[in-house]
């Protein structure tokens, strides 16, 4: 190689080492920095997709809260429009236990009810129904065990949230 290079003109020397410095450089640019300015611009469009998801998200939050607070208002006011025994035994009819139900009585603003005989697992996901969707709460609840396995005797008492 020595021989090679001192068999050179000093003109072909300058352009070898020219050309070998442009060879480096060319291969720098493609094998490290275009991917890291391909990767930098590939951030840069995703920082701005989310500053524009993070804005609408902004703009619309407090209409968000609004509709909320309207939904949180509208199933009081279910629950104190429709009569607190209504709702207990549309949803009881719904959850398929108004059957068992064995006694329902007014109790200030909420309702009083028995269960003999309930499937306790039946009767909680009623409850939480009740407490959900419908817009009413538990304020007493006394559970004995029933005769069969599962099987619950229970006084609650509903109101209104």
């Amino acid at each position: 190689m020595n021989a090679w290079w001192a068999g050179l003109a000093p003109r072909e020397r300058v352009i070898v080492m020219v050309g070998s410095l442009m060879l480096l450089l060319i291969i720098l640019w493609l094998m490290v920095l275009e991917p890291i300015a391909d990767r930098r611009a590939a951030l840069r469009a995703e920082v701005e997709a989310l500053s524009s998801d993070y804005q609408f998200m902004q703009q619309h939050a407090v209409e968000v809260r609004r509709r909320a607070g309207m939904q949180r208002d509208n199933n009081s006011a279910a629950a104190g429009a429709g009569s607190v025994l209504t709702l207990v035994e549309v949803s009881a009819n719904a959850a398929g236990i108004k059957s068992v139900m064995d006694r329902v009585q007014p109790e200030g603003q909420g309702a009083r009810l028995w269960f003999e005989q309930v499937g306790f697992d039946q009767l909680l996901a009623w409850l939480s129904e009740l407490e959900q969707r419908q817009g009413l709460k538990v304020s007493q609840i006394s559970v004995d065990a029933g005769s069969e396995p599962g099987m619950v005797a229970a006084r609650i008492l509903v109101e209104p949230r």
